[in-house]
Formats: structure tokens, sequence, C-alpha cells
């Protein structure tokens, strides 16, 4: 099971990577590529044993594709949709919780809908910078080191993204 969690974990890899480094005027290729990556790694974190995560991703996945619609249709998320997730995330966490670091899966999935939530390329690559400190946080405590090394990775290409594309030109 190992082994199959590190191959999810790097396809989802590839697709958050690609997802940081587009320009993003529009959210709607992030949001599809954020979508697959949260499938992907979801199933990562069944194959290594972590519910939270497993739960938080395909939440995750989920609310990609409805913000998806959302995008392609130019309409703006209402605040009600965004009241849903929160208490989705926050009750399918709670209901697989089972240590004090699924706490950090709960603040992270909060921190995702901040993230998919986002008009630019540029605000997503910040919420997503917060969100894989929290996940690297919550995969080093639940020793799922191939989703660690993704989202690793994935930190270090959302530095690039903002290095390349959202820095201030002198």
């Amino acid at each position: 099971m190992t082994f199959l969690s590190y191959i999810c974990s790097g396809a989802s890899l590839a697709a958050m990577i690609i997802s940081s480094l587009l320009k993003g005027k529009s959210m709607r290729g992030i949001l599809l590529l954020v979508l697959l990556a949260n499938i992907m790694m979801a199933m990562s974190y069944v194959f290594a044993g972590q519910a939270g995560g497993a739960v938080s991703c395909f939440i995750g996945a989920g609310t990609a594709l409805i913000n998806n619609f959302y995008d392609m249709r130019g309409k703006k998320l209402p605040v009600w949709l965004i009241g849903i997730y929160a208490a989705a995330f926050v009750g399918a966490n709670l209901a697989v919780f089972s240590a004090p670091k699924d706490i950090l899966a709960i603040v992270a999935s909060i921190v995702f809908i901040l993230c998919i939530g986002q008009k630019s390329g540029r605000m997503y690559r910040f919420w997503t910078l917060v969100n894989m400190v929290l996940w690297c946080t919550y995969d080093a405590l639940g020793l799922a080191f191939g989703t660690l090394v993704s989202h690793l990775i994935q930190l270090g290409f959302t530095v690039v993204g903002m290095l390349v594309h959202d820095r201030k030109k002198k």
C-alpha cells in the first residue's frame, strides 16, 4: 500500500506543480488541476492510513469542482456555499478525528477554502503557501512520508510561482 500511496502522491504533485506555475488570470485551469490533485492526494492518504487527510482531500475535490462551475459562468461564490464547505470539512474531519494532529487537517481544510475561492493566481498562491505549511506539519506528525514529500515539493513550486508571477518588478 505504501507504493500506491507514493504513486498517487506523485500524480497529485504533478498537477499541483502545474497549478502553482500557471499565471492564473482566470481560476478555471487552476481549479481543474486542483480537482485532480485532491483526488490523487486523497487516495494517497487512504493508502497511508490517514483518514483525516483523505476526507479533507475528497471534500476538497468536490469544492474545487463546484467552484469551477461558478468560475466558468463568471459568478461569485455565494456566502452560504462557503459556509457549507466549512461545515462539511469540519464535520467530516471530526467524524474521523483520532489524534490531536487531526486539528491541523481541519485548519488546512478551512485555509483550502480560501485558496480556491480566489479570483487570481496571485492570491491562490499565497493561500496555497499557508496551506502547504499546515499539510506538511500534518504529514510529518502522521508519518505520511509520500504526501509529505509531495507537499514539500509543492511548497517549493508555490514559492517559485510567487517569484515568477507575483513579485513586484522594479
